[in-house]
């Protein structure tokens, strides 16, 4: 867990520094052979003076820095990447801390070491727990705890989420034009929800555990509705303000991180996966993550053959004929570069195979 967020530190530091460099360091129309490129070094090939190597095409360390001083809009974005990853800097050290905490507890309380916990099932540490709240009394509300405590604790936030969902009354439907009822629920939204009901501020929660008492008394609802009010409006102004940095933020990490994936697995598009609606609409209250993952993978292969069943006549005609339009030309390019294999110097011709295999894969 300790490596994986310090790796996500190390993984945005390279999104931003990689595309900052992409932007104002390299030489497109060096690249792209659009301008000649004079080698006249003594000794060269002659027949070697016109290849473009990659030098060739990064611009001096002097120059790329003075594009970057030079635009005001790069150096702004540059200046919120800095405050968001110190801010995930200080986030990352807290859990740190609170993994040593946890892992402390395991060793000196529980008595598990480390080399061995991935040799204990949950319901052994669960009965270890158990038999320590006897001895030293952890918890001091209740003398003894019940599995059904260990549980409603770990899950308060995610049985509020659940209920929440089962009683509709979070806004994840809207009606649509032509589309009719369709159900938006993303992980931004999740996040926002879970900030602006559970720990974010001017949430319903005093801490991690408890609920604030004055949501307790029925005679002040409609202030604290008005003042919920006020913090949707103030987070949604804040998502507005920011929709545009986290827009390019997903689009660079997407394209960096599933661009190789598509490429060598374009059959991935089309794989199904639990919705993050479904995974909440489907989950039992109190119900642990490890526990909810195993029912619905075993859900998966049902699941796959029931929506398997509804077909669309229409879309199957449309992806028939745009494979067998795909197909034709990719037969013909293909026959082509086994005849001649120069073809395959002709600009963009290796694009062209790259995404009419997409397109077939897809389509079939």
């Amino acid at each position: 867990m300790m490596l994986s967020e310090f790796f996500e530190l190390i993984q945005f530091l390279f999104v931003v520094t990689f595309t900052t460099f992409l932007v104002n360091c390299v030489e497109y129309d060096v690249l792209f052979a659009n301008r000649a490129v004079n080698h006249t070094g003594q000794g060269q090939n002659p027949s070697e003076r016109s290849k473009v190597t990659l030098p060739d095409a990064i611009l001096p360390s002097q120059q790329c820095k003075q594009r970057i001083q030079e635009n005001s809009w790069i150096i702004f974005l540059l200046i919120m990447a800095a405050i968001f990853w110190i801010y995930r800097l200080v986030k990352v050290f807290c859990n740190v801390l609170s993994y040593w905490e946890i892992r402390q507890f395991y060793i000196k309380a529980l008595k598990i070491k480390m080399d061995e916990l991935c040799n204990f099932t949950w319901q052994e540490v669960q009965d270890r727990l158990i038999s320590l709240q006897r001895e030293q009394q952890m918890c001091i509300h209740k003398k003894e705890l019940t599995e059904l405590d260990i549980y409603h604790r770990i899950l308060r936030f995610k049985n509020y989420m659940v209920a929440m969902i089962n009683k509709s009354l979070l806004p994840v439907h809207l009606q649509l034009p032509l589309l009719g009822n369709v159900v938006f629920l993303t992980q931004g939204l999740k996040y926002n929800f879970e900030l602006i009901l559970f720990w974010g501020p001017g949430s319903l929660f005093q801490n991690k555990w408890n609920l604030h008492p004055k949501y307790k008394r029925s005679g002040n609802r409609l202030e604290l509705a008005q003042k919920l009010s006020r913090v949707i409006l103030l987070i949604g102004l804040a998502n507005l303000l920011l929709c545009p940095f986290i827009l390019v933020w997903q689009v660079l990490y997407a394209f960096f991180s599933y661009t190789e994936v598509i490429r060598r697995e374009p059959g991935s598009l089309g794989a199904r996966r639990w919705s993050l609606f479904g995974r909440l609409y489907l989950r039992h209250f109190n119900e642990l993550n490890h526990e909810l993952h195993g029912r619905l993978g075993r859900g998966y292969k049902p699941t796959s053959k029931y929506m398997n069943s509804f077909t669309s006549p229409l879309l199957t005609v449309l992806a028939k004929n745009v494979a067998f339009f795909s197909g034709s030309v990719l037969a013909v390019l293909i026959a082509l570069t086994v005849y001649d294999e120069d073809v395959l110097t002709v600009q963009h011709i290796l694009t062209v195979i790259t995404v009419l295999g997409v397109v077939i894969t897809i389509t079939r």
